[in-house]
Parts: structure tokens; sequence; C-alpha cells
């Protein structure tokens, strides 16, 4: 199985949710290091069997964002041609193209996908009207709260980077579309906003706030 796409939340909790579905069934997890892996010992690994004949799960992470080598080209061939038997997940944090997949044709294929109203309420943050609140929410309910918290995080940054004049890598039409949006704020504002999403995700990995996610992230946006 591949799972695959940007949307990396609901990729990793449905990664998750077949790792405990493994567990229960009393398998054997086996994860493999992409940036350390050699052919050679993925070969074995393969061809593997557990000491007491249990089943084995084996995942790897981000094979595909591996630097362009033979090493990589090797390894991938090398799981391209495996039987249908051995229960295979790679995952991966990007969407993987049509070719890539084909590489592998005997396994079943999840794309994680962002939805349009994600990226509408990111170009709409600064407004406080009721066509961005609304996106705001489809975005929480398609594409998960974290989702929206994290995509967040990454707008005020490209935001930041924008009003900077830090944008030299990034295509003329996004810099374009940043620089106008970035308009709308100071610098000081966006970095007060930064600063506020860095303390709210301190408080949600300390558990010691009191308001769901979506409810934190409502404030926020009353404050923008």
């Amino acid at each position: 199985m591949i799972l695959h796409g940007e949307n990396m939340v609901q990729s990793r909790n449905t990664l998750s949710s077949l790792i405990d579905q493994a567990r229960s069934l009393n398998k054997v997890i086996l994860r493999l290091d992409a940036k350390r892996l050699e052919p050679k010992a993925l070969s074995e690994e393969l061809g593997a069997t557990s000491l007491f004949g249990e089943s084995r799960f084996i995942i790897i992470e981000e094979i595909h964002s591996l630097p362009t080598s033979q090493r990589k080209t090797q390894l991938i061939t090398l799981l391209g041609s495996i039987s249908e038997s051995t229960e295979l997940l790679l995952w991966e944090k990007k969407q993987l193209t049509p070719t890539m997949l084909k590489q592998f044709p005997l396994a079943k294929s999840q794309e994680f996908k962002l939805t349009k109203y994600l990226f509408q309420w990111l170009d709409s943050v600064q407004s406080q009207s009721k066509l961005s609140r609304n996106r705001f929410m489809l975005a929480v309910e398609q594409d998960g709260e974290m989702m929206c918290f994290t995509m967040l995080i990454r707008q005020l940054r490209l935001l930041i980077q924008a009003t900077e004049n830090k944008t030299a890598t990034l295509p003329p039409f996004m810099v374009a579309k940043l620089k106008k949006q970035a308009d709308t704020f100071t610098l000081a504002k966006l970095l007060q906003l930064h600063s506020s999403l860095l303390r709210l995700d301190l408080s949600m990995k300390t558990s010691t706030g009191n308001l769901s996610l979506t409810q934190e992230l409502e404030l926020l946006l009353i404050e923008m």
C-alpha cells in the first residue's frame, strides 16, 4: 500500500490506524529508515521471515524524497518487484506522480489531498467577512483542524518572507499574491501572530489549554 499526498495529518492518522490494526492481529511491525537503507539489506528484509512465524508488516517512509542516486533507483526497483504476499506500506509526504506509482504495479495507493477550501481560507485570513469564516469552517471540516493550524503557520511564515523580500525561491505568481496579502498587515503584526501560533502549539503539546484547537484558531482569526 502507498499513502501519499500533501494532507500529512490525514495520511499520518491513516498510517497510525493501519499500524494499530496490524498490532491487533499480532503482526510484527518493521519500520525501515529510507535514508540509511541499502539495497542488500532491503532485499534480505523482504525475504526474511519472523522467528515464530508471525506475519510481518513493513513500513518505509519518504523513499521518494531521497536524493537521485543509484541506491534510490535500486531500492525502488526492489520494492516494485515484491509479491502481493509481502505486507509493505510506503508513506510519502508529497503527492506521487502517475509515473512514480507505475513502479509499484501491485500496490494500492491512497492520495490525501488538500481541499480548495483550505487555500481559499488562507488567502482570506486577513478578512473578517462571513465568507472567510465559512471557508475556515469548511477547511476544518474537510482538511481537519490540525492541518488548518499547520498551514496557517506556513502561510504566516510566507507572508513574513514576502514582507522582507525573501521569496526568491518561490514562483512569481505566488510572490505577487503573497505580497498583496502581506500589504494588509504590518511586519510587527505578522510576527505577533506567528508568536501566538507558537504559544498555541506549546499549549497543545503540554495540554494546558481549555479550548479546542478550532476555538483557539477562531480567536486568533478575530485577532487578525
